[in-house]
């Protein structure tokens, strides 16, 4: 009897102890689990965090977005009132702009008046011709040189220069010319095409292009290429003579093309300057 107790008591205590060893078991596995639902837990809180973090960011974001929006509105708020406030100012600056361009017309026009009235320019029988060069320089016939005078110096043409006193004549009344077209050319603001140099009687008109295709010869072939004199001291100076009057007749028709006349007559040197002197004085009552 005592055995069998105690083999009972033997048993219950395995059934014990393997009962303990079981909840051992599910004990350490509970806490497996609850150690990795704490790992899991981290890092749900880590990413919690994060999008926290995000969603901070993009409110002051969003703050910052909608500030500026607001700016903006307002600033397009004031948009019309600067407008308004810039198109008075335009106006403002074109009236004073119209009446400044009326001045300056003004001034020329008595300029031109004050030059007509210093070098007066007196158109005689223009139906005198003489020989002359066409644009390419060959002698033509019935090319009007003659029949105008400034300040009562003639011109004669250089074909018919014979005399000494005939050339000094024409040399002083195209230096009066050159003196004239300077005068216009600072009055207008305009650099002339062909630059003149004005001398009195001894007075040259340059070329510029002549210097870019000169510049492997000498410097005195130079300069005597790239100035044209107005002036006659031989007889071989004749071509060079009308190659100067051409030139200083292109400058006065580069003005009057400045004025909407297309339709110049580069032989007609003095009548043309005086058509340019009245549209410049005709620019004042335009305005």
């Amino acid at each position: 009897e005592s055995t069998r107790q105690v083999r009972i008591s033997t048993e219950e205590s395995l059934r014990r102890a393997r009962r303990v060893q079981r909840l051992r078991q599910q004990v350490s596995m509970t806490a497996g689990r609850v150690a990795e639902l704490r790992q899991r837990l981290g890092q749900h809180t880590r990413r919690v965090e994060a999008a926290s973090e995000a969603v901070e960011t993009l409110t002051e974001r969003r703050a910052a977005v909608q500030e500026r929006v607001r700016e903006a509105e307002r600033a397009l708020q004031r948009i019309p009132d600067q407008i308004s406030s810039a198109v008075v100012k335009l106006r403002q600056d074109r009236i004073i702009l119209e009446d400044l361009r009326a001045m300056l017309a003004r001034q020329r026009a008595l300029v031109a008046q004050q030059l007509l009235f210093i070098f007066p320019i007196d158109i005689g029988d223009i139906s005198k011709t003489e020989e002359g060069y066409d644009e390419q320089g060959a002698i033509v016939q019935g090319d009007a040189y003659g029949g105008w005078s400034i300040c009562g110096l003639s011109v004669i043409g250089p074909d018919s220069v014979r005399r000494w006193q005939d050339s000094e004549e024409t040399a002083a009344a195209l230096g009066l010319v050159t003196r004239v077209v300077d005068a216009v050319s600072r009055l207008m603001y305009i650099p002339l095409r062909f630059p003149v140099v004005p001398r009195g009687s001894r007075s040259t008109i340059c070329n510029p292009m002549a210097k870019a295709t000169l510049t492997t010869q000498s410097t005195a072939a130079l300069i005597a290429v790239a100035e044209w004199p107005l002036y006659m001291l031989r007889a071989n100076d004749r071509p060079r003579l009308h190659m100067a009057i051409r030139l200083l007749s292109v400058c006065v028709e580069q003005f009057l093309c400045q004025h909407g006349v297309v339709d110049v007559d580069r032989h007609q040197l003095l009548p043309n300057l005086v058509q340019l002197l009245l549209a410049i004085e005709g620019c004042s009552f335009a305005l």
